[in-house]
């Protein structure tokens, strides 16, 4: 069975597989352990739609396909910093407008990204199972973070999710999606961070999921 593992940004992949240097695909970055390819996409929908096409259509027997990485949790959903998640279903959330206040959904208006404006993704059975916003404006304010939560009743949020489970469903490939909580959304000046819990726990359930055998 052929797995690929992809990765938003270089930082992440670095605390991940710090002794494993990355070739330069023009399109991504990448590499191989134990097996398995990994690849750094740059973050973002475009740049994950971008990569994971590429891949998909150069190399024809993958079956699974995990993007990992770090992402912010809204406040209300009692996820704590450090929560490894594996997501469930993810809302493009912000692909709309906002009409008298309310946010609409690109579906609700009759121009659907796809069904329902989310994607599935198949979960992990050992972690919590969350639903997710991707978003191209992060919700850097309180207003903003509870309007998107609002709205599809998600726990976490991320820029590049519902975009590579909707390349992995165009491609039938089985997608996971495992995310790591470093910070809250909402107000930047009120955020708590700490990214080296996030990717230390994430670390350790990647490679307790992928690599022990």
């Amino acid at each position: 069975m052929s797995k690929v593992i992809f990765i938003p940004t270089k930082n992440e992949y670095e605390y991940l597989f710090p002794n494993l240097s990355l070739k330069n695909h023009k399109i991504y970055f990448y590499t191989e352990y134990s097996g398995i390819k990994i690849i750094v996409t740059g973050i973002g929908k475009v740049n994950v739609t971008v990569s994971a096409t590429h891949f998909f259509c150069t190399h024809d027997d993958v079956e699974e396909a995990y993007l990992v990485g770090i992402a912010g949790a809204y406040k209300e959903c009692e996820l704590d910093i450090g929560d490894v998640v594996s997501v469930e279903q993810d809302f493009f959330v912000d692909e709309g407008l906002i009409e008298d206040n309310c946010l609409k959904m690109l579906n609700e208006i009759g121009f659907a990204v796809c069904e329902d404006n989310k994607t599935v993704f198949k979960t992990i059975d050992n972690l919590r199972h969350v639903n997710a916003n991707t978003v191209s404006l992060l919700s850097s304010t309180d207003k903003l973070a509870n309007l998107y939560k609002s709205k599809t009743d998600a726990s976490i949020e991320s820029m590049e999710g519902a975009a590579f489970g909707l390349v992995c469903r165009k491609f039938n490939v089985t997608a996971y999606q495992i995310r790591s909580i470093s910070n809250y959304c909402g107000d930047r000046k009120k955020q708590k961070w700490n990214v080296k819990l996030a990717i230390r726990n994430l670390k350790h359930t990647l490679y307790s999921l992928l690599f022990v055998k």
